[in-house]
């Protein structure tokens, strides 16, 4: 009987024992789930605050689970991976195993999450979430094929059409560039929730992107309720810019324009979000250089480096390209290299090379030599052939034959004319029917001064050009019949030309020549000597002429007025006349008819008149015939003594090509004291040498002349003859684009003979400025000595010369 309580005892302590431990566990629970309920109602943070505490004190697994599952919901990832930072892998719920999976991922822990998501399909195979944790973080990490494959185990498990899975291929789809994927994917979200937000905005960005800018405006118009008043801005943005890239890839300006005027919509807009002007600015100085509109892009491009420091490398590229269109090639010159040292592979990028735009920048600043260094550079870095985009099959590298091209312009812009004809002749050779070949050989041509073979090459070009690329030969036939003076009729198609053709370098080119040829100009040239020894004027004279040239009409015809003077002094007396002419300068091509009347003045106090008729058929031979009734050539000396003259010419003129040209002439004089003197004369101009800066020229004259025996106070001498060479040494200085300024010394060296003398040497050495200031102004000034012999006496020259024309641009 005494026995039997303490038998009891054991069982008592294990119920007293199992009854505490309840108490515990309703008690955690209770508390837990208090908190989670806290949490529910919107005080996260201090719900995860008491679970926490309460974690440490009991250590219990469902605490920790809510607890990895709020800190997780508060985007505390790090936190959450920390809460059990001894537990291994297999101690974690499925529950926990998922959401500490997401925060690894969200944490950039790729490699963690992927060990916790793996586990869930481990245990489990048929674990959804497993597999698409599992896709989501390979494609985090790149490794696109594991997570394809992934999806596809997840695809299996649930089937294809469930949200997650369709954005996790949509995901997988962006990631891959993969848009035809990520469409599909999207438009299945959207199907399944119209009201998806996210996904209508990510919809209409990947139309945007895709340039289906129909399709984003159809998705913006169908629910309007989603987007803003920022958002369809945005819209017209993305379709301005998409017109601008199609109109530079495709080569249609129209559709830059178009592209443009909706960039404008959209800046014009008060409402616009700053970052969407910005944007919209830049790609409006693409758009503005692209169309030529140089002077605009430029100013543009200048105010937003000003606000917003340095410009995105794709508008320093359309600025570099305006600066040159400009005629600033040494600014172009130091944004393009900037750009190639920023970007190495853009310099030779076969669809648009920046070493392309550098070169011309580099010749149109006359620095041949890194012109020439570059195509060196660029020729030894590209194959004659490339891999098309399959890259499986060979193509002709379009580079490499640009380079070839480039260098047959390079030889003929450094003054190796000969040189570019032959190569582009060889290429010619291989290539006969490829139309680029025979619009630069229409270019070198009319360069060369041969403007009718010019327009043959032109003329060869069209048919082998594209109907909407011929409009470059054209322009080029226009050019070569404007440079020949070919102008009735050729005015009239030009200016429909510059009005009606797409914006190109030729283009311009046009405009400007026909702008310039037809401006009037106003030019002078003064000519001082002491001592001069012509015989026919005094020992000490000056003369000058001023002719103002009125603009050309549609005829190629202007009228024009000149004023000569003359001062001599000879035996202590000063000697003037001076001359006013009017006159017009009729085009009648192949010929030129000019017709001038006037009146002298002082010594030559007569009527004057001057009728000379040029006729060109060729682009090698010119004729000339002349008559000046009381020429202004007549010497001081005769019209002190009250003798007039009247001067009768003719000259054929033949011009090789731009390194060679000369004539031969016969000319009479005849004065009103009887006297017939005639002349005959000839002469041959050579450049010897022409390179970069460096030129050479040499020049032969020989003359001769006969006159009737009387006394004359003028020079007189019953015949005469001369031989001379002059060697001119030029060295020019380019200040910016056609702009320079030219050195030049120059020694000559000659004989003479005259009847009843001796023949005597004559010589002569001078030194030369001349500033080239393109397109208004050029002027020159220059000495010279010379030694001269009149009636076997030998005189020496100071001359002292100056000249300038200004054209009215």
């Amino acid at each position: 009987m005494h026995n039997r309580p303490s038998s009891l005892l054991p069982i008592c302590l294990l119920a007293c024992l199992a009854s505490d431990v309840a108490y515990g566990q309703t008690t955690t629970d209770a508390q837990r789930e208090a908190l989670v309920i806290q949490a529910r109602q919107g005080a996260l943070e201090t719900s995860i605050d008491g679970l926490q505490t309460l974690y440490h004190q009991t250590r219990d697994v469902r605490v920790r689970e809510d607890l990895v599952a709020l800190l997780v919901r508060a985007g505390r990832h790090q936190e959450a991976l920390a809460v059990c930072s001894w537990c291994q892998t297999e101690n974690y719920s499925d529950s926990e195993l998922a959401n500490l999976a997401g925060a690894a991922r969200s944490a950039g822990e790729y490699d963690k999450a992927l060990e916790l998501f793996r586990t869930l399909t481990y245990r489990d195979p048929s674990n959804a979430q497993g597999w698409l944790g599992q896709s989501l973080v390979h494609t985090d990490m790149g490794n696109y094929t594991l997570a394809d494959i992934s999806l596809q185990q997840y695809n299996q498990v649930v089937g294809t059409t469930t949200t997650a899975g369709l954005e996790a291929r949509g995901y997988l789809a962006a990631r891959t560039a993969n848009a035809m994927q990520e469409l599909d994917a999207r438009q299945a979200l959207v199907a399944q929730d119209p009201s998806n937000t996210s996904e209508l905005h990510a919809l209409y960005r990947l139309a945007v992107g895709l340039g289906a800018s129909s399709a984003a405006r159809r998705i913006m118009q169908t629910n309007p309720e989603v987007f803003t008043e920022n958002d369809r801005l945005w819209l017209t943005y993305y379709e301005g810019v998409t017109d601008i890239r199609l109109g530079i890839h495709t080569d249609q300006p129209s559709r830059t324009r178009s592209g443009l005027e909706q960039l404008n919509n959209v800046l014009n807009t008060p409402a616009a979000p700053q970052e969407l002007v910005t944007i919209a600015e830049y790609d409006k100085v693409v758009a503005l250089a692209e169309l030529r509109r140089f002077s605009e892009a430029e100013a543009l491009a200048v105010r937003l480096e000003n606000q917003h420091g340095q410009l995105p490398s794709y508008v320093t590229r359309a600025r570099a390209h305006a600066l040159n269109g400009m005629g600033r090639p040494k600014e172009a010159i130091v944004l393009y290299e900037s750009l190639i040292q920023q970007n190495p592979t853009q310099a030779t990028n076969p669809d648009d090379p920046l070493n392309e735009g550098l070169f011309y920048s580099y010749t149109d600043a006359q620095r041949f030599r890194d012109a020439d260094r570059l195509l060196e550079e660029w020729r030894a870095s590209e194959p004659e052939q490339r891999l098309d985009f399959t890259r499986t099959v060979r193509i002709e590298n379009p580079n490499y034959q640009k380079v070839l091209l480039l260098g047959v312009l390079l030889d003929a812009w450094r003054g190796r004319t000969e040189e570019a004809s032959e190569r582009l002749a060889e290429y010619q050779s291989q290539a006969p029917a490829d139309p680029y070949l025979w619009l630069i050989k229409g270019d070198i041509e009319r360069d060369r001064g041969w403007p009718r073979k010019a327009e043959a090459s032109y003329q060869q070009a069209v048919p082998l050009l594209p109907p909407d690329r011929q409009e470059v030969a054209h322009q080029g036939i226009l050019l070569a019949r404007l440079q020949r003076g070919q102008w009735k009729g050729t005015t009239t198609e030009i200016a429909k030309e510059i009005a009606q053709a797409r914006p190109s370098a030729s283009r311009d080119d046009m405009s400007r020549e026909w702008r310039e040829l037809r401006a009037p100009q106003l030019s002078t040239s003064f000519e001082r000597s002491k001592g001069q020894g012509s015989g026919t004027q005094a020992s000490r004279e000056w003369r000058y002429e001023v002719l103002l040239e009125g603009p050309r009409n549609d005829n190629g015809s202007r009228p024009f007025a000149q004023r000569i003077g003359q001062f001599g002094e000879f035996d202590d007396e000063n000697l003037y006349a001076s001359y006013n002419v009017a006159g017009y300068e009729w085009n009648l091509h192949p010929a030129t008819l000019t017709l001038a009347a006037g009146h002298g003045s002082q010594l030559n106090d007569d009527f004057m008149a001057l009728a000379e008729l040029q006729y060109t058929p060729t682009d090698h031979i010119t004729t000339t015939l002349g008559v000046e009734i009381n020429t202004t050539d007549t010497p001081l000396r005769a019209l002190r003594d009250g003798i007039n003259a009247d001067r009768y010419r003719a000259e054929l003129a033949y011009r090789r090509d731009e390194r060679g040209a000369g004539a031969i002439g016969v000319m009479a004089t005849d004065f009103d004291d009887s006297n017939l003197r005639q002349s005959v004369y000839g002469y041959w101009n050579q450049t010897l040498y022409h390179l970069d800066r460096w030129q050479v020229n040499g020049e032969v004259q020989a003359s001769a002349s006969h006159n009737d025996e009387l006394e004359a106070s003028y020079f007189n001498p019953r015949r005469d003859a001369s031989l001379a060479g002059v060697l001119t040494l030029s060295y020019e200085m380019p200040i910016d684009y056609r702009q320079s300024f030219i050195q030049s010394l120059s020694i000559g060296s000659g004989r003479y003979w005259q009847k009843d003398y001796d023949s005597e040497n004559t010589w002569s050495i001078g030194y030369q400025h001349s500033w080239e200031l393109l397109p208004n102004v050029n002027f020159e000034y220059g000495i010279a000595r010379e030694r001269a012999v009149y009636d076997g006496v030998p005189e020496y020259d100071n001359v002292i010369s100056a000249g300038f024309v200004w054209r009215f641009l």
